[in-house]
Protein backbone atom coordinates (compact mmCIF):
# COMPACT_ATOMS: atom_id res chain seq x y z
CA UNK A 1 0.00 0.00 0.00
CA UNK A 2 3.13 2.53 0.72
CA UNK A 3 4.51 1.97 -2.53
CA UNK A 4 1.32 2.39 -3.96
CA UNK A 5 0.60 6.15 -2.35
CA UNK A 6 4.22 6.64 -3.37
CA UNK A 7 4.09 6.21 -6.94
CA UNK A 8 0.67 7.83 -7.49
CA UNK A 9 1.91 10.57 -5.63
CA UNK A 10 4.68 10.85 -7.72
CA UNK A 11 2.64 11.20 -10.90
CA UNK A 12 0.97 14.45 -9.20
CA UNK A 13 3.19 16.34 -10.35
CA UNK A 14 3.58 15.83 -13.82
CA UNK A 15 3.50 12.13 -16.06
CA UNK A 16 7.00 10.44 -15.78
CA UNK A 17 8.56 7.44 -17.39
CA UNK A 18 9.10 4.61 -14.79
CA UNK A 19 12.94 6.01 -13.68
CA UNK A 20 11.69 9.04 -13.00
CA UNK A 21 8.98 7.53 -10.90
CA UNK A 22 11.25 5.43 -9.06
CA UNK A 23 13.69 8.84 -8.67
CA UNK A 24 11.08 10.42 -7.04
CA UNK A 25 9.65 7.99 -4.95
CA UNK A 26 13.00 7.52 -3.91
CA UNK A 27 13.72 11.26 -2.26
CA UNK A 28 9.76 11.74 -1.13
CA UNK A 29 10.38 10.75 2.65
CA UNK A 30 14.34 11.61 2.14
CA UNK A 31 15.56 8.16 1.20
CA UNK A 32 13.75 6.20 4.41
CA UNK A 33 12.00 4.17 1.60
CA UNK A 34 13.14 2.90 -2.16
CA UNK A 35 11.41 1.64 -4.86
CA UNK A 36 12.38 -1.93 -6.68
CA UNK A 37 11.68 -2.28 -10.32
CA UNK A 38 9.96 -5.44 -8.83
CA UNK A 39 7.73 -3.51 -7.18
CA UNK A 40 7.37 -0.54 -9.61
CA UNK A 41 6.04 -1.79 -12.96
CA UNK A 42 3.92 -4.69 -11.62
CA UNK A 43 1.91 -1.77 -9.81
CA UNK A 44 1.97 0.18 -12.78
CA UNK A 45 0.53 -2.38 -14.96
CA UNK A 46 -1.86 -2.92 -11.98
CA UNK A 47 -2.69 0.97 -12.21
CA UNK A 48 -3.31 1.21 -16.14
CA UNK A 49 -5.62 -1.72 -16.01
CA UNK A 50 -7.66 -0.48 -12.51
CA UNK A 51 -7.41 3.08 -14.83
CA UNK A 52 -5.83 4.85 -12.09
CA UNK A 53 -3.07 5.59 -14.68
CA UNK A 54 -2.92 6.21 -18.50
CA UNK A 55 0.09 4.71 -20.31
CA UNK A 56 1.53 6.99 -23.18
CA UNK A 57 4.38 5.09 -26.01
CA UNK A 58 7.09 7.60 -27.23
CA UNK A 59 9.05 6.34 -30.20
CA UNK A 60 13.24 6.37 -29.80
CA UNK A 61 15.45 6.28 -32.40
CA UNK A 62 17.06 2.77 -32.32
CA UNK A 63 16.06 2.39 -29.04
CA UNK A 64 12.61 0.65 -27.15
CA UNK A 65 9.66 2.82 -27.21
CA UNK A 66 9.81 4.98 -23.90
CA UNK A 67 6.03 4.47 -21.72
CA UNK A 68 5.32 7.80 -19.89
CA UNK A 69 2.59 7.43 -17.03
CA UNK A 70 -0.15 10.09 -16.29
CA UNK A 71 -2.28 10.33 -13.33
CA UNK A 72 -5.98 10.29 -14.50
CA UNK A 73 -8.85 11.70 -12.32
CA UNK A 74 -9.95 8.27 -10.75
CA UNK A 75 -6.01 7.38 -9.93
CA UNK A 76 -6.12 10.73 -7.74
CA UNK A 77 -9.33 9.64 -6.20
CA UNK A 78 -7.46 6.32 -5.45
CA UNK A 79 -4.66 8.16 -4.00
CA UNK A 80 -7.15 9.97 -1.67
CA UNK A 81 -8.96 7.07 -0.71
CA UNK A 82 -5.86 4.99 0.03
CA UNK A 83 -4.44 8.20 2.09
CA UNK A 84 -7.67 7.99 4.09
CA UNK A 85 -7.86 4.52 4.91
CA UNK A 86 -6.02 4.74 8.30
CA UNK A 87 -7.11 2.39 10.47
CA UNK A 88 -5.82 1.89 14.06
CA UNK A 89 -3.30 -1.27 13.44
CA UNK A 90 -1.66 0.64 10.30
CA UNK A 91 -1.46 4.15 12.31
CA UNK A 92 1.02 2.06 14.78
CA UNK A 93 3.47 1.94 12.22
CA UNK A 94 5.72 4.93 11.65
CA UNK A 95 6.37 4.95 7.76
CA UNK A 96 2.17 4.23 7.12
CA UNK A 97 2.05 7.70 8.92
CA UNK A 98 5.02 9.11 7.38
CA UNK A 99 3.85 8.77 3.97
CA UNK A 100 0.03 9.92 4.89
CA UNK A 101 1.68 13.18 6.54
CA UNK A 102 3.94 14.28 3.46
CA UNK A 103 1.07 13.68 1.22
CA UNK A 104 -1.50 15.93 3.52
CA UNK A 105 -1.41 18.80 1.05
CA UNK A 106 -3.93 16.52 -1.18
CA UNK A 107 -6.14 15.73 1.75
CA UNK A 108 -8.69 17.71 3.19
CA UNK A 109 -8.30 19.53 6.52
CA UNK A 110 -10.90 17.03 8.07
CA UNK A 111 -9.14 13.95 6.93
CA UNK A 112 -5.89 15.26 8.10
CA UNK A 113 -7.13 15.94 11.64
CA UNK A 114 -8.79 12.47 11.24
CA UNK A 115 -5.59 10.58 10.74
CA UNK A 116 -3.82 12.97 13.15
CA UNK A 117 -6.25 11.33 15.87
CA UNK A 118 -6.14 7.57 14.79
CA UNK A 119 -1.88 8.05 14.94
CA UNK A 120 -2.63 9.67 18.61
CA UNK A 121 -4.90 6.69 19.79
CA UNK A 122 -2.27 4.64 18.40
CA UNK A 123 0.54 5.81 19.79
CA UNK A 124 -1.58 6.05 23.52
CA UNK A 125 -2.09 2.49 23.29
CA UNK A 126 1.31 1.78 22.91
CA UNK A 127 2.48 3.92 26.12
CA UNK A 128 -0.61 2.09 27.60
CA UNK A 129 0.63 -1.23 27.21
CA UNK A 130 2.32 -1.09 30.52
CA UNK A 131 5.10 -4.39 30.54
CA UNK A 132 5.01 -4.33 26.69
CA UNK A 133 8.89 -5.19 27.31
CA UNK A 134 9.05 -7.27 30.16
CA UNK A 135 7.88 -10.55 29.01
CA UNK A 136 11.25 -10.17 26.64
CA UNK A 137 13.25 -8.56 29.40
CA UNK A 138 12.36 -11.89 31.45
CA UNK A 139 13.25 -14.20 28.85
CA UNK A 140 16.63 -16.39 29.66
CA UNK A 141 18.25 -15.78 26.61
CA UNK A 142 18.43 -11.71 27.11
CA UNK A 143 21.40 -12.40 28.98
CA UNK A 144 23.87 -9.08 28.59
CA UNK A 145 22.37 -7.52 25.86
CA UNK A 146 19.20 -6.44 28.08
CA UNK A 147 20.84 -3.38 29.71
CA UNK A 148 20.57 -2.09 25.79
CA UNK A 149 17.14 -3.75 25.08
CA UNK A 150 16.10 -1.57 28.20
CA UNK A 151 17.85 1.94 26.99
CA UNK A 152 16.00 1.48 23.44
CA UNK A 153 12.49 0.82 24.39
CA UNK A 154 13.27 3.92 27.38
CA UNK A 155 14.43 6.00 24.41
CA UNK A 156 11.05 5.15 22.37
CA UNK A 157 9.14 5.57 25.25
CA UNK A 158 10.40 9.40 25.01
CA UNK A 159 10.17 9.09 21.10
CA UNK A 160 6.71 8.82 21.46
CA UNK A 161 5.92 11.01 24.36
CA UNK A 162 7.68 13.62 21.80
CA UNK A 163 5.51 12.49 19.25
CA UNK A 164 2.18 12.65 21.08
CA UNK A 165 2.94 16.48 21.83
CA UNK A 166 4.21 17.07 18.24
CA UNK A 167 1.01 15.70 17.07
CA UNK A 168 -1.08 18.00 19.24
CA UNK A 169 0.41 21.16 18.05
CA UNK A 170 -0.21 19.79 14.41
CA UNK A 171 -3.73 19.06 15.16
CA UNK A 172 -4.30 23.02 16.20
CA UNK A 173 -2.47 24.16 12.85
CA UNK A 174 -4.35 22.16 10.83
CA UNK A 175 -7.51 22.58 11.92
CA UNK A 176 -6.94 26.79 12.48
CA UNK A 177 -4.53 27.47 9.97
Amino acid sequence: MLADMLILAALLSRPMHGYEIKKTYDQTLGGLVTLHHNQLYPALRRFEEMGVVRREAIEQQGKPDRHIYHLTDHGLSELREMLRDFPHAIARNDMDFYVRFALFGFLEPEDRVKILQTRIQALQSLVLEKGRYQKYLDSPIVGKIQPYVEKLNAFNDQRIRAELEWLARMIEQVQFP
